[in-house]
């Protein structure tokens, strides 16, 4: 089956990252992966951009860090890059100034989170973790939910003004990112998402219908652009295992070996299932809504891990500086 062209990285890429040679921790690279990828899904949200526009900016953001490292480039910087760069090549335009307002506030959310003292419980056990996930990101509910959490009550924004300096020097960050991100890829920015071989799948299969499947597939395919799956895999594997979790989760019998009309693999698509998983795990979301699975509740001990890693994720996102910072600081309590 042939299958438009979308650059993957590398074997040697995957195994040795520029991040890892530059001694980052995996883990730490994963969770700077999704918390850049969170913040351009956000932004894109705000600003009102397709999920195409979104979808292709956190791929283009993917494939920065397999060929650079959080060393060297900020994950914030490239992130607001990516979109923006995203938005030129889907051809959905926006205004800089609205780009740049919307991370501000962003950004002052997540900062605000981070000014909290240490023993604040981010996270209430009463709220069930796929919104507690939100809340810890930095996203701020409305309505009814507001009141579920009071943390957010103190918090205050003001867009800066016409003229502040805050402008001008995000811009120049902008056009600076945007031109290293084009010329580290090689002017490469071909992205082919996976929500219309998704579709197509399923109306093979019969499944287009039927109640759920496909708005889990889609679900599942957003939240897999969260880890590094969309530039390590083709396209048709993408969309063949977010139909093999959704139909799991939902206990629908699959005809045997139906991936192979897909020219998927039967391990790719498991290593996908697993990487999504897994991020729910890590980051609070271990239930899909509309699915049949049921997760237990983290104990304390777990849910404190979990907020403390999200705490250090979005610290040592800030800048390059707070990687580096970080990195001399665990050198030095090895030796």
């Amino acid at each position: 089956m042939a299958h438009a062209p979308h650059p993957l990285a590398t074997l040697d890429q995957i195994i040795k990252s520029p991040s890892s040679i530059d001694g980052i921790p995996k883990e730490v690279e994963d969770d700077l992966r999704t918390t850049g990828c969170m913040l351009i899904q956000e932004a894109g949200v705000m600003l009102g951009l397709p999920q195409d526009t979104i979808a292709t900016a956190q791929v283009i953001f993917q494939r920065f860090y397999y060929v650079s490292s959080l060393y060297s480039f900020g994950v914030n910087d490239i992130s607001i890059s990516s979109l923006f760069l995203s938005t030129k090549l889907c051809e959905t335009p926006i205004r800089l100034r609205d780009l740049i307002n919307t991370y501000l506030f962003l950004l002052a959310r997540i900062q605000y989170l981070l000014n909290l003292p240490p023993d604040t419980r981010l996270i209430s056990n009463k709220i069930s973790n796929g919104s507690s996930w939100q809340a810890s990101v930095g996203q701020s509910p409305k309505g009814k939910a507001k009141d579920q959490y009071p943390i957010w009550n103190e918090f205050r924004f003001e867009v800066p003004g016409f003229h502040d300096g805050v402008f001008w020097e995000w811009k120049d960050v902008i056009t600076a990112s945007e031109m290293q991100i084009l010329k580290r890829l090689g002017f490469n920015m071909q992205v082919d998402l996976p929500y219309s071989h998704m579709i197509n799948y399923l109306k093979i299969l019969d499944l287009v219908f039927e109640d759920q499947v496909a708005q889990m597939c889609w679900s599942i395919l957003n939240d897999m652009l969260l880890t590094s799956m969309y530039v390590i895999h083709p396209p048709h594997t993408l969309a063949c295992a977010s139909i093999l979790l959704a139909t799991r989760l939902l206990r629908i019998p699959l005809p045997s070996e139906w991936y192979i009309l897909f020219d998927a693999e039967y391990d790719d698509m498991w290593t996908c299932c697993c990487h999504v998983m897994k991020l729910y795990s890590d980051w609070g979301l271990d239930k899909l809504q509309g699915s049949d699975s049921s997760g237990l509740a983290d104990s304390d001990e777990r849910q404190k891990g979990k907020e403390n890693r999200w705490r250090r994720a979005w610290v040592l996102a800030q800048s390059k500086k707070a990687v580096r910072r970080w990195l001399e600081e665990r050198e030095k309590a090895i030796a």
